[in-house]
């Protein structure tokens, strides 16, 4: 069923999962644009998807699959009549997302397609082995295989910087001193989130110890945010952004930082995209699933796993824990975080990375 890449005009991606699944993606995006740049990527997403991804170089049309605002065959219906003038005969589908509904928006466009075998609905379609001991973004990757691309050949995510500047972001940002720090409390999953009273004291340490911090997250993490604030108090290297910012304006935002600190969630991922050291908190997960940190000098903070022996208790993280303990992420402490952020800020610092560089020579 595969053709090689010389033959196929068209690859249909559909990543209709979460926005740091998305994200990660773009290793894959530009593995395939840079192995055969002649093929056009058409990316099927949902709405948040084609925010986050907008004007990026490897993608060269986005087509929105709103499952959450229409029904599936409504829909399906719009993506459908989108990719109605592609060629059967050299399109393929390579569907990342392995849900049913997914599924059934491959069966339903009708072209080839290349899935994972642990994917719904997978009967007509080539497969490939999701390997579990890889990082999601190689994990997806995988897909260009049956292609003829290595996998060798895949590079890390990589987002594209805005276009223009945020001048009004900007300006907040200015009176920030160095080093700044990124600090994004939130999460979809509940047993993700490391409490936001222990992100309240980390970012009073940050400030006592001369850092500038900036809160970052969607309108739907206030609370959290709202809890840290109310820790910090008036601070002027302190700025709250939760709420205030969109998609676009993190394209701005996370390459300005000089470290990030988050739960395991899609900020991770867009400091991976960005090459900005991330210090990653994690609970109910854990890294070998395949979702931790890539960038340069990034680090994970989390408690052995012999030591609360019910970690991880699920892929995502469940919104409470099961146990009702959520020792997972309450033995995790304050002053271990600060070390660590602290020994980041220290390697990252000019001096540190010009020491690197020298070693290297």
């Amino acid at each position: 069923m595969t053709q090689h890449l010389a033959d196929i005009e068209t690859i249909v991606w559909i990543q209709t999962s979460f926005l740091g699944d998305i994200v990660l993606s773009t290793a894959a995006f530009n593995a395939l644009k840079a192995e055969a740049p002649h093929i056009r990527q058409v990316l099927i997403t949902t709405p948040i998807g084609k925010a986050a991804l907008k004007d990026h170089p490897s993608i060269d049309e986005v087509v929105v699959f709103d499952k959450g605002g229409k029904s599936f065959w409504q829909a399906s219906r719009a993506v459908k009549q989108s990719c109605s003038s592609l060629d059967k005969s050299t399109t393929v589908i390579l569907q990342a997302h392995r849900s049913f509904r997914s599924s059934l928006l491959s069966l339903r466009l009708g072209f080839q397609r290349i899935t994972y075998g642990e994917t719904s609905l997978s009967w007509n379609a080539q497969t490939v082995s999701r390997v579990a001991s890889l990082h999601e973004s190689a994990r997806i990757g995988l897909l260009l295989e049956p292609l003829g691309v290595s996998r060798e050949a895949i590079c890390k995510a990589r987002m594209s910087l805005p276009k223009s500047m945020n001048e009004h972001l900007s300006k907040r940002l200015l009176p920030l001193n160095r080093p700044l720090i990124g600090v994004a409390p939130g999460s979809v999953w509940g047993t993700k989130r490391w409490p936001a009273e222990k992100y309240g004291d980390l970012v009073k340490k940050a400030l006592d110890a001369g850092q500038s911090v900036v809160l970052l997250g969607s309108g739907g993490e206030r609370e959290q945010a709202d809890i840290v604030s109310n820790m910090v108090g008036d601070h002027d290297q302190f700025l709250n952004l939760v709420g205030k910012t969109n998609l676009d304006d993190l394209r701005y935002l996370i390459p300005s930082l000089d470290v990030l600190v988050c739960n395991d969630s899609s900020p991770i991922h867009y400091g991976s995209a960005f090459g900005v050291p991330t210090l990653a908190i994690f609970g109910a997960t854990v890294p070998a699933m395949g979702f931790g940190p890539r960038a340069m000098g990034s680090r994970v903070v989390d408690i052995p796993i012999g030591e609360v022996p019910c970690r991880p208790c699920s892929d995502h993280g469940p919104k409470v824990c099961p146990l009702e303990h959520f020792q997972c992420m309450r033995k995790i402490d304050t002053d271990a975080v600060f070390v660590t952020l602290q020994q980041m800020i220290d390697e990252n610092s000019p001096q540190s990375l010009l020491a690197a560089n020298r070693r290297n020579e």
